[in-house]
């Protein structure tokens, strides 16, 4: 019996999902750029070192059981079991209303004690204001596993929009106010919030830290608002499942068991993805701290490699270390951290369909889904990584104009562009891993590459000629070891999809898709000496990219006809012989 017209094919779910990402990241754009600008590079530390350590406690209490919930309804759903996917529904959102009471707190009571492990006490208040953000958003998980496993991408993707735009519009204007509120009273009466300091740096400096903390602060606004729409939906629209399908269904197994099973996968899953975000956490850990070390013992070599661009201020607050932590992390990460946003609604949207095929037993099928998946993940984000890793400098003045923090952010996105596409493929083959049962080896396998990266990072960091340059480096070789030991293991899980194949082409059309951005580029700028021609060169790019991966028959049949309208554009290159 078929469970609701909302199904949705998992390329046409990933669609769904990816323009939803990309709303969401523009969106995230127009909050990030402003802020960053806004709150400097010290400032802004404050706000990603806040978000670091949301990203661990989150994941700790969220990130393994919305997969799980995903592939258990999913799985399901094939052989009718209804009320059981009902009952993991109930029990998931108490399970998540307990986690995320307990997380929120550990989150709010240790705001202290992590702020000083960084180190970056000036942290504490934006930790505090963005721990309500766990609890909301591990209630969410429990309604977005459940539509996910359901193949309905809508309520994820809608909600992560409102999210977002709520995000934007608290955020920025919180921490606006109390930017404008702040340096008013120090101008008129020489206080923050009542009380004296001895320097303009110091007074400042505390202003950054409330202005980092409103800001975060709208962050959890945010997450409360993608709740309430997902309540609102649930109660008007329930899952789509009618209610006879449910009453002919078979007796749910004991709440007991279900949430056993919740957890047996739940877990690995959680420490695979708590695993990823290792990496972040490790530069948090480490790269200040190292930093801050060469800043005790060869503070000329590291002032010396940035040839003016950190200002007086900084050295001033004995605060470099944040400064550049601020700039490599609020410059280019966020615009190599693009990337792998592009593919991650193709990586939640495989994983029911093809934990779908896997447990039915249909070997060809899981093999040719996970071709496809595989495919597009790497059409997507190979020719982005490039495109970033070849104008670095063009990119990040795109979006965050002319400044200090740009000329020492950008070139450190040469090497992050690269590590991007490897990121965003290791997202996608740890859901293609966890949907065909290897739960818990994506976990060893990115500890494996964290602790190359924790190594890397510890020693090179610490080599004044190379500091915070080192960094993406570590990332890079972290996610590429990664990605090859993912790789491998999945065909030995499901046998062979034609790695070469789906790799290569579109690693070729990309090369050439750098190559003509970056001239078009180079001849454009002698003309018009604006930052805004990287939007022709780009567009060349994609442009050249097209003609490759036409060229290359790179694109497959039914990679097409997945696609809304599929059938009518699938005919159309395969009259050119286009199609491969």
């Amino acid at each position: 019996m078929k469970r609701t017209n909302q199904k949705q094919g998992f390329v046409q779910g990933a669609m769904i999902l990816m323009i939803g990402t990309m709303t969401v990241k523009v969106v995230s754009m127009l909050f990030k750029i402003p802020v960053s600008n806004m709150l400097g590079g010290t400032g802004y530390s404050y706000f990603t070192n806040a978000y670091e350590i949301f990203n661990l406690i989150s994941t700790i209490a969220t990130a393994g059981f919305p997969v799980a919930i995903s592939k258990m309804v999913s799985e399901n759903c094939v052989v009718g079991k209804y009320r059981d996917n009902r009952k993991i529904f109930r029990i998931s959102r108490m399970f998540f209303l307990l986690t995320g009471l307990a997380c929120m707190s550990v989150m709010m009571l240790g705001a202290g004690m992590f702020a000083r492990m960084i180190p970056n006490p000036g942290a504490k208040l934006s930790i505090i204001c963005l721990a309500p953000a766990v609890l909301t958003c591990c209630l969410m998980s429990a309604y977005r596993g459940y539509y996910q496993g359901m193949q309905n991408m809508y309520p994820t993707s809608i909600s992560q929009i409102i999210e977002a735009v709520t995000k934007m519009i608290f955020g920025l204007g919180l921490s606006w106010v109390v930017l404008y509120a702040t340096r008013k009273e120090y101008a008129a009466l020489g206080t923050v919030l009542g009380h004296v300091y001895s320097t303009a740096e110091q007074a400042q400096a505390v202003m950054a830290q409330l202005a980092s903390a409103a800001a975060v602060l709208g962050v959890s606004i945010s997450t409360a608002a993608g709740l309430i729409y997902l309540i609102l939906r649930w109660r008007k629209l329930g899952d789509g499942v009618k209610e006879e399908a449910v009453m002919y269904a078979p007796k749910p197994q004991s709440s007991k068991t279900l949430l056993k099973s919740v957890i047996m996968i739940g877990i690995p899953v959680c420490m695979g993805s708590l695993a990823i975000n290792l990496s972040g956490v490790i530069d948090l850990m480490t790269v200040t701290g190292r930093l801050a070390d060469v800043m005790n013992t060869a503070p000329q070599t590291l002032l010396a490699s940035y040839a003016g661009h950190i200002p007086q201020a900084e050295i001033l607050n004995n605060s470099v270390h944040n400064y550049l932590y601020g700039a490599y992390s609020g410059k280019a990460g966020v615009i190599a951290n693009l990337v792998p946003a592009l593919t991650t609604g193709l990586a939640v949207s495989a994983l029911p369909a093809v934990a779908e095929s896997f447990a039915k037993g249909n070997r060809l099928r899981t093999q040719k889904s996970v071709g496809m998946v595989l495919r597009i993940t790497a059409i997507v984000c190979i020719p982005a990584g490039l495109g970033i890793s070849a104008l670095p400098k063009e990119v990040c003045q795109l979006f965050f104009g002319y400044s200090n923090e740009v000329a020492v952010g950008a070139p450190l996105l040469r090497v992050l562009g690269l590590a991007s596409i490897f990121i965003a493929m290791t997202g996608t083959i740890n859901s293609l891993l966890q949907a065909v049962g290897r739960v818990s080896l994506p976990v060893k396998l990115i500890l494996i590459g964290s602790a190359i990266k924790l190594t890397m990072n510890y020693i090179l960091v610490g080599i004044p000629s190379f500091n915070i340059q080192a960094a993406p480096w570590s990332t890079l070789v972290c996610y590429l070891v990664i990605t090859v030991l993912s790789l491998y293991a999945l065909y030995r899980s499901i046998g062979s999809v034609g790695l070469f194949g789906i790799f290569m082409k579109p690693l070729l059309a990309g090369l050439l898709c750098a190559e003509g951005a970056k001239l078009t580029q180079n001849l454009l700028i002698q003309f018009i000496p604006s930052r805004f021609t990287v939007l022709i060169s780009v567009t060349v790019g994609a442009i050249i990219y097209l003609l490759g991966l036409l060229m290359l028959k790179a694109i497959k049949k039914e990679d097409i006809m997945m696609l809304p309208k599929g059938e009518k554009m699938a005919k159309l290159l395969e009259k050119y012989s286009f199609l491969g």
